[in-house]
């Protein structure tokens, strides 16, 4: 009577284990697929890089193509802005009414709340500046090498 039991134990412990694994597995893949997420600054080049390697375009067409791309990607940039200026909007609109709703003390709490989240997320987003920077300049300084590699001598 005892082993059956202990079976069940050791598979749940398994299956836990896997379930644990599983979910840190998938943290860590998405925590770095949104660190390393274009900044809209980054979308136009990117994007035209894509289609210079994918559709094999020559530099005359990169030329003509790129002012298209950097429009319309300054305009999603606008739309994105904007989406985000309502969204705001609607947050503060849902907090003001929770608010409304909650006891003096609930609602100091509430505060503390938001403010910590405030908090976390401004130093996420200061964080992935600065990464972004010290990618940047790592890049151009690796680029700067590239070039000058690349180059003959004399010329």
């Amino acid at each position: 009577m005892n082993k059956p039991w202990k079976v069940i134990v050791v598979l749940i412990g398994i299956f836990a284990a896997g379930g644990v694994t599983g979910g840190f597995v998938t943290l860590r893949f998405f925590k770095n697929k949104i660190l390393n997420r274009p900044v809209p600054e980054e979308w136009a080049p990117r994007h035209l890089k894509r289609l210079a390697e994918r559709l094999e375009l020559t530099p005359d067409q990169q030329e003509q193509i790129r002012p298209i791309v950097r429009r319309n990607m300054e305009q999603l940039n606008r739309v994105r802005n904007q989406s985000m200026t309502e969204t705001q909007a609607t947050v503060e609109g849902m907090q003001r009414e929770i608010s409304e709703k909650l006891t003096a003390e609930q609602r100091l709490k509430f505060e503390q709340m938001n403010r910590e989240l405030r908090e976390a997320r401004e130093a996420r987003e200061k964080a992935e500046k600065a990464r972004r920077a010290a990618e940047r300049a790592t890049a151009e300084k690796n680029g700067e090498k590239e070039q000058g590699a690349e180059k003959p001598p004399g010329k």
